[in-house]
């Protein structure tokens, strides 16, 4: 099989053709219920040739590369047949996004709409085969490069000022991207080679893979300062976030039938650079029905048909799930990582569920543990880089309403903000605050949530909010929060008025900056979106913050919750985010607090 095109355009005809080709027998033999034999190994062949074709310099076969090595890997992953083709795929897939995003960035254009839909599921699935096949540090790579495309051009802007900003940083970006022009190259050939040798499955290709790592980790310098983000191309950069961190990261995989952890220890250590274990109780579907129901749990407590007590019972149910489906597992293989700082990394779905709070040894995780998530390595790469500024410029602000359509008012915002305030020396900005106690205390529902269930104005922007954000050090919000699965950037905070997240990423915050987000869900992401996590704390970590402390679930407007918001200042007064969040949620759980204020909230970044 043969692509004859010479022209760009002739290539990437000849090679859409042939798929096509492929794709139609197969949608044939699913509807005749015939076997996909022949369509197996002739998808197999064109994306082992279309690879070889981008890796010479013929960028314009990347999408049909995209599609053959898709219906590739879900065929190889469908039948579980082959554990080592359907890693290979993956690979061929994460390298056909590479090129594409880079291709889309050069004609000033983000990744295609219809592609990042086609992604779904791919971070997770393609960690998990590799786990699967026993070369874990695969997944890492495929993991990195899917999970940071619609960020991806802001975050490397961010890594080449910093690395431009070191002496000698030229020369360094210069080897850097140099190396990464080599990586999809030697990654082709390292899984080219492997194809028909007779060897245990994995096994060359896990050598290959891990050879290869470590050639691009040898080809960059790791002076102290900026220079050490560099632009990494896929488990490099989980190597150098465990580095600069001082984090073993764990990527957390659930897929239809079971789930795995692939851990990656920082370089130079005694054991193996990265390792897996499998998870059986984080199967997709059980994941699923655990969201759905906290979901359904929440939405039915505002109604008034769920009480307190029965919603904290179903929080700590929850809870107690991800304890024994990915704290124990994972505990159990691994003991040490008790007294290991961790940094979390679930992808897909997982970002929906409390890994921070799940309970250890009965106390929530992140008080037992050092512990942080990071929606990728990359991401955490950059918070680590950035340092707590010496002078902390404080900003808090506070709306306790919203004129749209079906708003619930937020009072306790009020308060929360001035003693948040008050732990600083600093005055709250408050928006539409109620004039008198009266009103304050006055509330529709015994505890109302920082959510929303109308509809809200187009047409009101927020005011100056956002040309403060940039000039803070540590940032406290407390408001209403919308999240949107139809357009995850349109996301929003409402502060007098919307400010969506794109609003946001206008300008980068003061490096370093903590933020803490008191609303509803603006720590999570939607169930609508590709493997990315794209939301509040992707993004704010893009721009420049050091830890986003958000939300995965509503937040009520409490007492309780002002208690535990004031407490989390106090400790951030003399401890990282991380550290700090744990310490507030450790005294809100030793003094019976219920789930229903603090499992949801976790800390990203450093």
């Amino acid at each position: 099989m043969k692509l004859f095109g010479r022209s760009p355009a002739g290539r990437y005809r000849e090679a859409a053709r042939t798929y096509k080709d492929i794709q139609d027998r197969f949608h044939a033999a699913g509807r005749a219920g015939t076997g996909l034999e022949s369509v197996r190994d002739d998808v197999w062949d064109l994306q082992l040739k279309l690879f070889d074709d981008v890796v010479k310099g013929h960028t314009s076969v990347a999408g049909p590369l995209f599609s053959a090595a898709r219906l590739s890997f879900f065929i190889e992953f469908g039948t579980g047949k082959d554990w080592v083709r359907a890693t290979m795929s993956a690979l061929c897939l994460s390298t056909a996004c590479c090129v594409i995003d880079l291709l889309s960035s050069l004609r000033d254009a983000p990744m295609p709409a219809p592609l990042l839909r086609e992604m779904r599921g791919m971070a997770l699935g393609s960690a998990y085969v590799a786990h699967r096949c026993g070369v874990p540090l695969a997944g890492v790579m495929n993991a990195e490069a899917i999970t940071s495309l619609a960020l991806g051009e802001r975050m490397l802007t961010r890594e080449t000022t910093a690395v431009l900003t070191a002496d000698d940083g030229t020369a360094t970006l210069r080897r850097q991207l140099s190396g990464m022009r080599d990586t999809a190259a030697s990654e082709l050939r390292a899984a080219r080679g492997m194809v028909g040798r007779p060897a245990a499955p994995g096994a060359n290709l896990r050598e290959a893979m891990k050879q290869r790592f470590l050639e691009d980790l040898a080809t960059y310098d790791t002076p102290e300062g900026a220079a050490r983000l560099a632009t990494s191309p896929n488990a490099v950069s989980a190597a150098r976030a465990a580095l600069l961190s001082g984090r073993t990261l764990v990527y957390i995989a659930p897929a239809l039938r079971s789930g795995a952890a692939l851990r990656v220890n920082s370089p130079g250590g005694e054991g193996e650079i990265c390792e897996s274990v499998e998870l059986p109780g984080l199967d997709l579907p059980s994941v699923r029905a655990l969201v759905e129901r906290v979901r359904d749990g929440y939405a039915a407590a505002q109604r008034g048909e769920l009480g307190r007590k029965a919603l904290n019972r179903l929080i700590r149910e929850a809870l107690d799930q991800v304890t024994a489906a990915f704290w124990d597992p994972l505990l159990a293989e691994w003991p040490e990582l008790r007294d290991t700082p961790l940094a979390l990394i679930p992808l897909g779905e997982a970002a929906l569920l409390p890994f921070s709070t799940a309970l250890v040894d009965d106390t929530p995780a992140c008080a037992t543990l050092d512990l942080t998530l990071a929606p990728s390595a990359r991401a955490l790469l950059l918070s680590a880089g950035w340092q707590p500024a010496a002078d902390r410029k404080v900003l808090v602000a506070a709306d306790p309403w919203y004129d749209g359509d079906g708003f619930r008012s937020i009072p306790r915002t009020v308060p929360e903000a001035r003693a948040v305030a008050a732990v600083h020396g600093v005055e709250p900005r408050l928006f539409r605050a109620p004039d008198t106690a009266e009103e304050l205390t006055s509330t529709e529902a015994p505890d109302p949530l920082r959510t929303i269930s109308g509809t809200l104005p187009d047409d009101e922007p927020a005011p100056d909010i956002a040309a403060h954000l940039t000039g803070a050090s540590l940032i406290h919000l407390a408001c209403h929060g919308e999240l949107r699965s139809d357009a995850p950037l349109s996301s929003s905070l409402l502060l007098g008025g919307r400010l969506p997240l794109t609003g946001l990423l206008r300008d980068n915050l003061h490096p370093g900056t903590t933020v803490i987000l008191s609303a509803c869900e603006l720590g999570s992401i939607t169930g609508d979106l590709p493997d990315e996590q794209l939301g509040f704390p992707a993004a704010l970590l893009a721009v420049g913050a050091r830890s986003v402390i958000g939300a995965l679930w509503p937040v009520p407007d409490t007492p309780a919750t002002v208690t535990l918001m004031t407490d989390l200042h106090h400790a951030l007064t003399d401890s990282p985010a991380p550290k700090a969040l744990g310490q507030a949620i450790a005294n809100a759980h030793a003094n019976g607090v219920p789930p229903s204020v603090w499992a949801s909230f976790a800390c990203f970044g450093a």
